[in-house]
């Protein structure tokens, strides 16, 4: 799959397609039960559509990626 095909989702669209505060996902994140976010740019990080596809499908051992 190319990246174009699979675009990054800023934070804010993370949060309201989840229905997860951004504390929650950070403590998730912190346990391995939910995907960490990527750097986009300085002072950018996003989550991959195909990821968040994945999580909200039901993966849940997030902490080693890969």
């Amino acid at each position: 799959m190319t990246n174009d095909m699979d675009p990054f989702l800023d934070r804010k669209t993370v949060r309201a397609v989840t229905t997860l505060s951004f504390p929650t996902i950070s403590r998730m994140q912190r346990r391995g039960e939910f995907p960490p976010f990527e750097q986009i740019s300085p002072g950018r990080r996003g989550l991959r559509q195909s990821t968040l596809t994945e999580f909200l499908s039901g993966r849940r051992d997030w902490s080693v990626m890969g």
